[in-house]
């Protein structure tokens, strides 16, 4: 074996390595589930103020779709916060952030292409938030939700990290 094969087969694997630092999930998790839990809690004070009517001012879903989204979307925030914060259930949690990331990105887009300067109520109650300056968050928020579903260290310092393996590995899809 060669010097160069040597080293070749030495170096690791760098993109698995930054996709399996514990410390960098955990702070994924912990900066979501601190967005998320925030953001939940401020359109639960008063949910149709803060979430129905925040839905119903972007105007893209159609009327009879606008209020139980607006209703359901602050408790599917609190879960995944939840569940990213304790650890459990962090793939799923991760893909919710995700997928909801995502989402509020081409809601804001199409409103702002539209040349509207809309509150987004990101925070409900607490902070108001123009559609135009949250819309930065979005991207890198569904990056860390990603970052986390594909993590291998997802669970540590975490209650879903004690469950047993058997069950993991039954959950292994969702976990």
């Amino acid at each position: 074996m060669t010097v160069t094969q040597t080293m070749a087969t030495a170096k690791p694997n760098l993109p698995r390595a930054i996709l399996n630092n514990r410390y960098l999930t955990l702070l994924f998790r912990l900066v979501l589930a601190g967005f998320f839990l925030l953001s939940s809690y401020g359109k639960l004070v008063d949910i149709e103020r803060y979430s129905v009517d925040a839905v119903y001012n972007f105007n893209i879903l159609p009327m009879w779709l606008a209020r139980p989204f607006g209703l359901v979307m602050p408790f599917i925030e609190l879960l995944c916060g939840l569940g990213l914060l304790f650890g459990v259930l962090t793939r799923l949690s991760g893909l919710g952030v995700s997928l909801m990331s995502l989402a509020f990105f081409i809601a804001k887009a199409i409103v702002l292409s539209q040349g509207r300067a809309i509150e987004c109520g990101c925070f409900g109650a607490i902070v108001e938030t123009l559609a135009s300056v949250t819309i930065y968050l979005d991207i890198p928020m569904m990056l860390m939700g990603l970052f986390i579903m594909f993590s291998s260290s997802r669970h540590w310092l975490a209650i879903g990290g004690l469950i047993p393996v058997t069950w993991q590995k039954k959950l292994s899809l969702i976990w």
